[in-house]
């Protein structure tokens, strides 16, 4: 619930000039010199697409060379960006039974250059063999070895009423191939680090099995060093503060609200982790607290904190102004977890929130580009309705959809068609307070829980779901007592994130102890690793998010703390 943040005048202005003075030089990241590396990787060639089933085809193409490195490619499906992956390979899933796709690529390096994108490739996936919902045996006897650079992948083959028409290859929990036959050679790795993978059976129907047992193998030679350790439990990430690098303290003064800098985390915001470029986003606010709408960026490649832009100014009263300032850009508002990251757009989603100055809970959405940090403002036609805390915004991989509950109803929305759609009937017992939500995207399913206004678990201990493999379908909920999961569902102030190596969602509120969620028996484990940053009155919400490429979990909990990292399994 929102609480009242009244000073008295003179308590204000001391508030404002202990943050920092008059604005002297427009600092800004945004003026910093610009990168010297402008030369655009190669434009990959030999890309291939094959279907390996009714939803999924299988791309492959050979590497880009740079004059530096290059750090990732884009996928384009159709002409729309699908995935940035940071090997010439990419499995495409979730897709519809005998449709043609067309791909592209290009390549990118650290300084953002481009290739030019190649050639297209087009697959067609195969029927749906209608009336088929009888899942495949799990692959057994997985096996991973590694020879130089490449890993070696066997196991045994599964079986199905009907029959098994492929594999879904996982390393470090993402799709990376979809084999016919029971062999994988994984090539286009790094030096000296452990992957592992996992392995799942589909039929032709799309049935998919559960997912083998883990295999792991270590390339040769010696891991690059990011500065983050390789041992498990956390660290703390020297000088990554949030408020030298504030904009208040930088001279945008008139933006500091009654509670300055610190209100850019303790007030109910979350945050996204953007994985083109690793690195965890913050965009908070609002309410009476801070009138900036800035965006910050912890960088995992180099271990620092900064703003990436300045805020607007001069700043008005969102709630009589439409969540609008006078530069077209949204207004400063509490983001509790209704962030997203699209990395087929390589954008952040936003919707709502508690608006800069009064309060009033906003039902607008938008999309800011990650490349030119262009605010566009998107439909809410159709979508969740507002005077909600927490909408449980996530992105679903495998349909390419986000996925909102406003407390009675889970909607989805398109970001390439830019439309909402209600896809659930109303609750028998809503959720009329703080609510988290994710998506499981090996099950396809859409978690929630939360509380409502008093704090009381709805009921204690409870999961929700929607089972979302068909991304048109109209769905009902679905609900189940947890076990051991005490103080992490039913309580809004926890992280929930998933974590592709484990199968397992996250739950954290500070502190030592890390909640693994099993959705498979609706139970929890716990682990313990000492150090770890502390709780926050007002929750964590995005601010704890998930590193593919390093497999660490990442949080930022206070301006004027640092940020840590956190890892759970071998890198």
């Amino acid at each position: 619930m929102l609480r009242a943040k009244t000073l008295p005048l003179i308590a204000m202005l001391a508030l404002v000039a202990a943050c920092g003075g008059a604005k002297t030089d427009a600092t800004d990241a945004t003026d910093a010199a610009a990168p010297t590396d402008t030369t655009r990787p190669s434009t990959p060639n030999g890309l291939t697409a094959v279907a390996t089933g009714a939803s999924a085809i299988n791309l492959s193409w050979n590497a880009s060379t740079d004059d530096v490195r290059v750090t990732g490619y884009v996928v384009r499906r159709n002409g729309t960006q699908q995935a940035t992956p940071v090997t010439a390979s990419y499995a495409d899933t979730g897709l519809s039974a005998t449709t043609t796709y067309s791909y592209t690529v290009a390549a990118f390096d650290a300084a953002g250059n481009t290739s030019l994108f190649s050639a297209s490739a087009s697959a067609t996936t195969t029927g749906t063999g209608t009336g088929d919902t009888v899942r495949p045996s799990t692959p057994t006897g997985l096996t991973a070895t590694a020879v130089g650079l490449v890993v070696n992948l066997s196991w045994n083959a599964s079986t199905d009423n009907v029959g098994v028409i492929g594999y879904v290859v996982r390393r470090n929990g993402t799709p990376v191939a979809t084999p016919a036959t029971t062999i994988y050679v994984d090539t286009g790795l790094s030096a000296g680090i452990t992957y592992r993978y996992t392995v799942a059976a589909v039929d032709a129907a799309g049935n998919s099995s559960s997912l083998s047992t883990s295999a792991s193998a270590t390339t040769a030679g010696i891991p690059p060093s990011s500065g983050i350790p390789l041992t498990l439990g956390w660290f703390p990430i020297p000088a990554t503060q949030l408020t030298p690098v504030c904009a208040v303290t930088q001279g945008f003064t008139d933006v500091a609200g009654i509670e300055s800098c610190p209100a850019i985390t303790e007030d109910w915001s979350g945050g996204i982790f953007d994985q083109a470029r690793n690195r965890l986003l913050i965009w908070g606010g609002g309410h009476g607290g801070y009138a900036g709408n800035e965006v910050y960026a912890l960088g995992l490649d180099t271990l620092t904190m900064t703003r990436l832009n300045a805020p607007s100014s001069p700043v008005r009263n969102g709630c009589t102004s439409g969540g609008v300032y006078a530069d077209g850009k949204p207004v400063s508002r509490h983001t509790y977890n209704h962030l997203a990251y699209l990395p087929t757009a390589d954008a952040m989603f936003a919707w709502g929130g508690s608006m800069w100055q009064t309060g009033c809970q906003g039902d607008d959405a938008w999309i800011l580009n990650l490349s030119t940090l262009a605010w566009t403002k998107r439909s809410n036609a159709g979508g969740p309705i507002g005077n909600h805390f927490g909408v449980g915004t996530s992105f679903d991989p495998n349909s390419g959809l986000i996925y909102a509950h406003d407390g009675s109803n889970l909607f989805s929305y398109n970001p390439s068609a830019d439309t909402w759609s209600k896809r659930s009937s109303p609750l028998s017992r809503q959720f009329f307070g703080y609510t988290s939500g994710a998506v499981d995207p090996v099950r396809k399913r859409y978690l929630l829980h939360g509380n409502d206004h008093t704090g009381s678990p709805v009921p204690p201990a409870t999961l929700f779901w929607y089972d979302i493999s068909n991304p048109t379908a109209s769905i009902a909920t679905q609900s189940g007592l947890t076990t051991g999961c005490g103080g992490f569902i039913g309580g809004y102030e926890y992280s929930m994130e998933y974590d592709p190596v484990q199968d397992r969602f996250v739950g954290w509120n500070g502190g030592d102890t890390i909640f693994l969620f099993n959705p498979d028996t609706l139970s929890c484990t716990t682990a313990v690793h000492a150090g770890g940053p502390a709780a926050v009155p007002n929750g964590t919400y995005g601010r704890f998010r998930y590193s593919p490429s390093l497999n660490v979990f990442v949080v930022c909990n206070g301006v004027n703390a640092n940020c840590y990292t956190l890892r759970l399994t071998p890198p």
